[in-house]
């Protein structure tokens, strides 16, 4: 049983030992179908570090952050959507995270935020290999890699013919589905057959 959940976060800045998660969303999936999407938000533990430019790109404030729920009670939340894909009592039922930049940014703060909250089953929870569509999309495009202005979630997925909803960039949701429907893509490509028995995914792979 392949399980995934795709997954996007907006940080106050790009140290996970310094910053807070104050967005994160996501999609879960199991053999190829939705399970559930969620998206919370809450304000920056005490102390963190909070750059002004990591705000003004997402239209946030220091006032707002102030208003969104705790990062205790948004944690909790987190844990509860997980406790319902995961079985913690048997060892091989882990979830791979999935993303744009999953391996540098998502994975290491979400494994911050774990110890931050005094729970250290991260493991239990999450495979340690991710599934790095910033990584799948660049081996899908290596010979014309070298042409492309930049590799933004945006140019990659439309390079494997991925829309990519440009005002909705900073939208966890919205970016979990673009990386959703890019893993489906480069799957099909390189014959990950199983990923296409579901309608849902029936339906992507049709455009193919």
């Amino acid at each position: 049983m392949l399980k995934i959940l795709f997954i996007d976060s907006v940080t106050t800045g790009m140290n996970p030992d310094r910053c807070a998660i104050y967005r994160i969303g996501g999609i879960f999936t199991e053999n190829g179908e939705e399970t559930k999407r969620f998206e919370l938000r809450m304000r920056p533990f005490p102390g963190a570090q909070i750059r002004d430019r990591s705000l003004d790109i997402c239209g946030e404030s220091r006032a707002t952050l102030a208003r969104y729920p705790s990062q205790e009670e948004a944690f909790a939340d987190f844990i509860s959507l997980l406790n319902e894909q995961v079985n913690l009592n048997n060892p091989k039922d882990k979830l791979f995270i999935g993303g744009f930049n999953t391996d540098r940014f998502e994975y290491t703060f979400l494994r911050e935020w774990f110890h931050r909250n005094g729970n250290e089953r991260f493991r239990d929870y999450f495979f340690v290999q991710t599934i790095d569509l910033m990584s799948l999309a660049n081996f899908a495009v290596l010979q014309r890699r070298n042409l492309l202005p930049d590799f933004t979630l945006e140019t990659a997925a439309r390079q494997i013919g991925i829309h990519c909803p440009g005002d909705d960039r900073y939208e966890c949701i919205t970016n979990s589905r673009v990386c959703l429907d890019m893993f489906y893509s480069v799957a099909k490509r390189f014959g990950v057959d199983e990923f296409k028995e579901s309608p849902a995914i029936k339906e992507i792979f049709k455009n193919f």
